[in-house]
């Protein structure tokens, strides 16, 4: 076990020796309540998952112990040999004290936010709780309070891709979609994209759930479901406020999707989230959803479809070379470099012995020119659609992926892992 977690355990025992002596209490009033040891436990763990670069951190309790689990660069480890199980009571109540929860209720789902201050610097943690067979697993989300919001310049795209990007986004209205499953990455997408918009001559309003970046110049609006105030309902008032460029968190039903496509077509530039596999299949959810396919054709600019991939550890990264007639040389073909070599990790102290360190978005990019504009209209099937995108110059998320792979960023497995 590393040093980090030996200590985690040692606090766990001083937690168990407490509890014995039945001197323990989840809260601790007094001078010394910050030095009790299930204080300093929740507290090392939230460190712990910080100095990790950890997104999540998952607590939860099994026949056998009480399971910690941190999520880097998207994959699930574990922290050595589970907790004693005794322990999990005390520490699902101190982390619903610090995130404003009701620590008397164990029967339903809770959710909350730390907004927590170390040394090692700030970090937004959104807490939620799910009654399960051993007691309460817990979820926290970590958002790094200082993390700085990123360019468009800085989200990975290759330079073919980022100047389709920055010609869509600049158009006067219409509706711009980023599609992909949950933690692909598509919020830091759109955050970029409204930096670049943002100036004195636009009205800007975006309505999110929750706000996950604050940006000077932008009025930011949380939606809240017990006001009655979701994201149709704030679409709605966003029309009435003069904006140029609405953005809308996440397209979840037909009502708001419907909203979304007649303020594109009323002159908005919309920007929007939808959870999609892919470009193509984002085009025939929305018709799913209801939208005319005419509607459709008039409003949408394009649709960014990604995934994130772990990138290789620049640390420990070393030259692999590629067997000329192998499987892996076969998928790289037309990819592959002169040299045959591409790059991986070998695993180090920087990066836990993983070979990767931080994540890489692929992307594909579909632009909605006249001739996919009239083939839509005819509602084709989703191969034809495919194939007419293709022929006019569309490029999947795998060729982005191949050629990132071929550049050294990430590597064919973790492509492979992820498409």
């Amino acid at each position: 076990m590393t040093e980090q977690e030996v200590l985690l355990h040692q606090l766990a025992k001083q937690v168990m020796h407490g509890m014995q002596e039945r001197k323990h209490t989840a809260r601790q009033e007094g001078a010394d309540g910050q030095s009790a040891p299930i204080v300093r436990l929740a507290n090392q763990i939230i460190e712990f998952g910080m100095e990790l670069r950890a997104s999540d951190i998952h607590i939860d309790p099994q026949e056998d112990g009480l399971r910690l689990r941190y999520r880097v660069d998207g994959m699930l480890w574990e922290t050595g040999e589970p907790f004693p199980l005794r322990i999990h009571p005390v520490l699902v109540s101190r982390l619903k004290i610090m995130a404003g929860m009701d620590i008397s209720e164990h029967r339903r789902p809770l959710d909350g936010h730390i907004g927590y201050s170390c040394a090692s610097g700030k970090v937004d943690l959104r807490v939620a709780s799910l009654p399960v067979k051993y007691g309460e697993a817990v979820a926290i989300r970590l958002l790094n309070g200082e993390k700085r919001l990123r360019s468009m310049e800085e989200l990975g795209l290759l330079a073919e891709n980022r100047e389709l990007l920055r010609q869509m986004v600049h158009r006067p209205s219409g509706m711009l979609i980023a599609c992909g499953p949950m933690n692909s990455g598509k919020t830091t997408s759109l955050y970029a994209i409204l930096q670049e918009l943002n100036s004195p001559e636009l009205n800007i309003i975006t309505i999110e759930d929750p706000i996950e970046g604050l940006i000077d110049g932008i009025n930011q609006m949380e939606v809240n479901p017990k006001a009655g105030l979701g994201f149709a309902e704030g679409l709605r008032a966003g029309l009435r406020m003069d904006a140029n460029a609405i953005m809308v968190g996440e397209i979840r039903d037909e009502t708001t999707a419907q909203i979304a496509v007649r303020a594109a077509l009323t002159g908005h530039m919309l920007l929007t989230t939808l959870h999609a596999r892919d470009s193509i299949t984002a085009l025939f959810r929305l018709l799913e959803m209801g939208i005319p396919a005419y509607l459709l054709a008039a409003t949408l600019t394009g649709i960014v479809s990604q995934r994130l991939v772990r990138r290789v550890c620049p640390f420990c990264r070393e030259p692999h070379e590629i067997a000329a007639g192998s499987s892996e040389a076969l998928l790289m073909e037309g990819f592959l470099p002169a040299s045959g070599v591409l790059w991986r990790g070998k695993g180090c102290g920087k990066c836990h012995g993983s070979g990767f360190l931080g994540r890489l978005p692929l992307h594909e990019i579909l632009v909605l020119d006249d001739d996919l504009r009239k083939a839509l209209l005819q509602r084709p099937e989703i191969k034809e659609m495919e194939s007419l995108a293709h022929k006019k110059g569309f490029r999947t998320m795998w060729e982005d992926g191949l050629r990132k792979a071929a550049e050294g960023w990430t590597t064919l497995e973790e492509v492979g892992r992820v498409l």
